[in-house]
């Protein structure tokens, strides 16, 4: 790999009319909160295009770069303020955006004008830049699944299979809110045909009611169907006969929803008894297996790390199978199956030193590849790679306005908690700072199965960059440690995982990092939880504490979800505890009912379009502060949803809640 160049490219032209590296003179909340400028980049399968999403100035522009003429202007069709989720290709002339919308769905049927996020996928040509809605006639019925591409079909270019949610066909007048309710996903998963030009789909295989999963070949046409009964657990593979269209009975198992016998399922393996899964198969971690049709049990182990969990699968349409393993030690990495994709994958490390590089995107005869460089200072930057020249050629940074200047360091911050267990966490230092006697940010993660990372993080490297020290910790019951670590946050939310907080919080002002009277906790979902918590079951520790989406009120957070589904009511309470049995255990560790605790101001952000954790959570968490006369500020983020997708939303509440922090804790 010595032969490898670094050649810029220089596209990032003057019209996409994103914020300039000039302007970032200062920590503005605007170079931070905005969208990453560049953002979703993927290869054509002929490897001629690039295609990504660019967005500036609130507004998405779905890019087209012709690699055969790089010094032409790129194409672009601008796609509006949309909440743009993912971008892949079907054929080489037609790009899927896939894009979601807060709607609120009262009617008649429906008077709690319950607000859900829909999705849709959106086919855009290269050549004509026509944009056709997919599924566009079915707004009463597929709500709120976008589907599943399975496969593309080389016969027909513009042809791909989705799998997808599909409704009672026997009650066909049924109102959209009463189809909601049952299941809140329609009647069935069922496979379609759908042309990317066109917009005109057919189902082809139409599930039962209890169908949540299908494998297919790489035609797209039907191999298997897995159907799930959520009343005893039991999981059903059914193998299509050949040249047939009915359904053998293969196969019977149990797995609780949720549990750590719980099998996912990415296309055929080696033979054809034999389909790809990921799972636990008795281990600790999750990894990639090979699943026996025979017998229903997990077989070969292709892929498993002995301590960090796989945490996505890539999934390649054009041979509807998985062909990378992802997970996360302190960096995301990636494992590919294809041997000549990893030896080039070990190998990137060496031409990019400080980054750690990863392929995400090839072209279908595997010559032409994107990789993404993530780094612990800075944001990620995208190279592109040809494989007969050996050339890796930078594309352009993901947020060029602040990627010439370093703000912080994140650096690995370890320790024990009370009971022995280990904890990792990551401290973000301001460049240029000592890291002795710092005013401290603490940001635990959202989840709470999820987890930080030593990579770019824009809400903790702006909080740095105005002159705080960030702390980030994996507290026990993040995801990516294994699952005893998972299982250990069971029934611990307010004790044990925010022990595990304040612990890592007193080390660093044992160690003389943190100064102990500037101290502030801030979060987002789960982390706004566990900053509510903080304010109120250990009100001497911080100075000033900002919920972001966060839960106030376990019982009523459990109820919320039971109304929605019955697997989301076992799953929480599993994880949390039963709103019936453990009703007093839930209200000792609830914010709202432990105000009367509370000494630090608080401020509440939510996003009225949340349809993760209720607004109705921070509104009654405002009440009950203003009751006992706390201190309290409420930032209502009009039309924004739970992940904070719009740039002008997160500007604000950097903004709001930057001017919170200095006043309370002071900074720069």
């Amino acid at each position: 790999m010595a032969q490898l160049l670094r050649i810029c490219f220089s596209i990032i032209l003057a019209w996409s009319a994103g914020l300039t590296a000039a302007t970032a003179q200062k920590a503005d909340p605007a170079l931070f909160g905005a969208l990453p400028s560049i953002d979703m980049v993927e290869i054509s399968p002929d490897g001629k295009t690039v295609g990504l999403l660019q967005n500036s100035n609130g507004q998405s522009t779905v890019v087209f770069f012709d690699l055969d003429n790089p010094n032409a202007t790129p194409n672009g069709v601008i796609v509006g303020a949309v909440k743009a989720r993912s971008l892949q290709w079907v054929g080489n002339d037609h790009l899927l955006l896939l894009a979601s919308d807060s709607q609120n769905l009262g009617s008649a049927f429906n008077t709690s004008g319950q607000t859900r996020e829909l999705f849709r996928w959106i086919s855009i040509s290269k050549e004509t830049r026509e944009l056709k809605m997919l599924f566009r006639q079915d707004a009463g019925y597929y709500v709120p699944s976008p589907g599943n591409i399975l496969a593309t079909t080389p016969e027909s270019p513009n042809d791909a299979v989705f799998a997808r949610w599909t409704p009672d066909a026997r009650a066909p007048s049924t109102p959209v809110s009463v189809r909601l309710k049952k299941r809140d996903i329609g009647d069935g998963y069922s496979l379609f045909n759908v042309n990317v030009e066109t917009g005109r789909e057919k189902i082809t295989y139409r599930g039962k009611s209890d169908t949540y999963d299908w494998i297919v070949d790489e035609n797209g046409e039907a191999i298997l169907r897995i159907d799930f009964n959520e009343r005893t657990d039991e999981r059903k593979i059914y193998r299509r006969r050949p040249n047939g269209r009915t359904f053998d009975h293969l196969i019977t198992y149990k797995a609780e929803y949720g549990s750590a016998e719980t099998v996912s399922y990415y296309g055929l393996g080696e033979t054809s008894n034999e389909i790809l899964a990921t799972g636990y198969n008795g281990q600790d971690t999750i990894g990639l297996s090979g699943f026996n049709l025979d017998t229903g049990v997990m077989g070969r182990t292709i892929f498993r790390d002995d301590k960090y969990d796989i945490t996505s699968i890539y999934y390649d349409a054009d041979t509807a199978t998985a062909t990378t393993v992802y997970y996360t030690d302190d960096f995301p990495r990636a494992h590919h199956l294809n041997p000549d994709d990893q030896r080039l994958q070990d190998s990137l490390g060496q031409a990019l030193p400080g980054a750690v590089p990863y392929i995400t995107s090839k072209s279908q005869n595997g010559e032409k590849l994107i990789i993404r460089a993530v780094y612990a200072d800075r944001p990620t930057d995208i190279y592109l790679f040809d494989k007969p020249t050996r050339n890796l050629a930078f594309f352009s940074s993901t947020r060029p306005a602040i990627a010439d200047k370093i703000y912080a360091q994140k650096t690995k911050f370890d320790y024990t908690s009370a009971d022995g267990l280990e904890i990792d966490g990551y401290l973000t230092i301001p460049a240029g700072k000592d890291a002795k006697n710092l005013p401290l940010i603490v940001l635990p993660h959202g989840g709470p199965e999820s987890r930080d990372t030593q990579s770019f993080d824009w809400w903790a490297f702006f909080y740095a960059a105005r002159g705080y020290a960030v702390y980030q910790p994996n507290f026990r019951g993040s995801f990516g440690y294994g699952l005893k670590f998972r299982e250990a946050g069971y029934g611990e939310w307010g004790r044990k995982m925010q022990s595990d907080i304040t612990n890592g919080v007193q080390k660093l002002i044992d160690d003389g990092l943190a100064d102990p009277e500037r101290i502030c906790i801030i979060g987002g979902s789960y982390g706004g939880y566990a900053a509510l918590a903080g304010a109120t079951l250990t009100p001497n520790l911080y100075a000033c504490a900002v919920s972001v989406n966060g839960v106030s009120d376990l019982p009523t957070m459990i109820g919320a979800a039971a109304l929605q589904s019955s697997l989301g009511a076992e799953y929480w309470e599993k994880r949390i505890g039963s709103r019936f049995r453990d009703s007093n255990e839930l209200a000792a560790v609830s914010p709202k009912r432990r105000v009367t605790s509370a000494t630090a101001p608080i401020m509440l952000i939510h996003g009225r379009d949340d349809t993760v954790v209720n607004f109705e959570q921070s509104e009654i968490m405002r009440d009950a502060l203003v009751a006992a006369n706390k201190p309290v500020e409420f930032i209502e983020l009009e039309g924004e949803d739970h992940w904070l997708s719009f740039g002008q939303t997160r500007i604000e509440m950097l903004q709001r809640s930057i001017e919170f922090i200095d006043r309370h804790i002071g900074g720069e």
